[in-house]
């Protein structure tokens, strides 16, 4: 593009990037709409600053610069083209003016040139800076100061309602991040979870909870409700995890499991006085039996070892806290040995030693020792 007056070519400046925009910055706004009332008609006025920015940085990349060249840049849409003008098209894809006829035939939009309006006073009162000499859109001490003031005129009841939002918000999200496979009934779960949520925690916004009221009521129900969610989820993400190659086997178990749970999520609480163990069984087709196989790994060397010397119950890995061994053998034993209690003919005794250990089967410390005869 080329500048209107003096022909040179235009230089697209550096600009500075927008300040963040958090949700008070926004509410503030949308109440200096309403204050304004129908007074308030481009909404360049609540973008001053950054619109006074841009103007700036244009001005110090193109000195000769007018205002209709700014808005070119800027705004193309408020830069309105004769019918006459030509248009060539440029081997970049890019749309350049003819030279046939300069400058070129055009001009400003209805709204930008009206009297009065507040795009041409910002350009007059912007002085020619580059970005990198402008005082930063976003003071953060400003805003630091706003957030320690926000903190500080906080009432009780509004940050135990932003707590608690976050916490099931958060918790939702991460329930949400789970990948448990393609289950509608899960994804139509988590949409309905988000929906009570935002339903619910509506009441934390005002200060009027109390203990037996009703909207106590619906947080524990809440509560129970992501429950229920947060079970199913576990147990579809473990299926999924398990039956990576067999998707159908997955899929079949928890539809299964779902329809034997559906009734319990109508309760409060997630597990009822009646308690009923999950036993259906599914069938296990040809290709998806060597899956089903690779679960069962068979012991090593080493873990069948360590099974003989555990000497107790192994399930699950646990070995026992104390164990007794006891070596028993026979003896001859002489005439003399224990003669006044042992009876007549009697060659033979049996002679126990028990042994009480405390330790795995790698580190055995003998706790006591008792030696008897029998």
């Amino acid at each position: 593009m080329m500048l209107l007056k003096s022909y040179q070519n235009m230089h697209s400046p550096f600009t500075q990037d927008p300040p963040l925009m958090t949700e008070d910055m926004h509410e503030e706004r949308l109440q200096a709409v309403e204050a304004l009332g129908e007074s308030f008609r481009f909404s360049a006025q609540l973008e001053k600053d950054i619109l006074s920015s841009d103007m700036s940085a244009f001005k110090a990349a193109n000195p000769d610069a007018v205002f209709e060249d700014f808005i070119r840049w800027h705004s193309p849409r408020d830069w309105e083209n004769d019918d006459n003008m030509e248009r060539v098209e440029s081997n970049t894809n890019a749309v350049v003016e003819s030279t046939n006829d300069w400058p070129p035939r055009g001009k400003l939009s209805e709204r930008m040139s009206e009297h009065g309006n507040s795009w041409r006073k910002i350009w007059n009162e912007a002085p020619p800076l580059p970005a990198s000499e402008q005082k930063p859109l976003l003071d953060p001490n400003q805003e630091g100061e706003k957030v320690l003031h926000y903190l500080e005129t906080l009432r009780p009841y509004e940050l135990l309602g932003q707590m608690v939002s976050t916490a099931f918000k958060a918790a939702a999200d991460t329930l949400n991040r789970t990948s448990f496979g393609g289950l509608k009934q899960l994804t139509t779960r988590i949409g309905q979870l988000y929906l009570t949520m935002a339903a619910t925690l509506r009441c934390l916004q005002k200060n009027s909870l109390s203990v037996g009221t009703e909207d106590i009521e619906d947080l524990k129900r809440l509560c129970a409700i992501f429950g229920h969610v947060e079970s199913l989820i576990t147990l579809a993400a473990s299926l999924h995890q398990k039956f990576l190659q067999a998707p159908r086997l997955s899929e079949s178990i928890f539809n299964d499991y779902y329809n034997f749970y559906l009734p319990k999520m109508g309760t409060v609480s997630i597990g009822g006085d009646e308690k009923k163990d999950f036993d259906k069984k599914q069938e296990v087709r040809r290709q998806e039996r060597e899956v089903v196989a690779s679960m069962f790994t068979p012991p090593t060397v080493n873990q069948s070892w360590r099974k003989v010397l555990s000497m107790g119950n192994l399930l699950n890995g646990h070995e026992p806290t104390l164990r007794e061994i006891i070596f028993s053998k026979r003896d001859h034993l002489s005439e003399n040995y224990y003669a006044s209690h042992a009876p007549r003919g009697y060659q033979q005794e049996l002679e126990t030693y028990r042994m009480y250990i405390c330790g795995t089967s790698n580190d055995l410390g003998v706790a006591l020792a008792v030696a008897s005869c029998d």
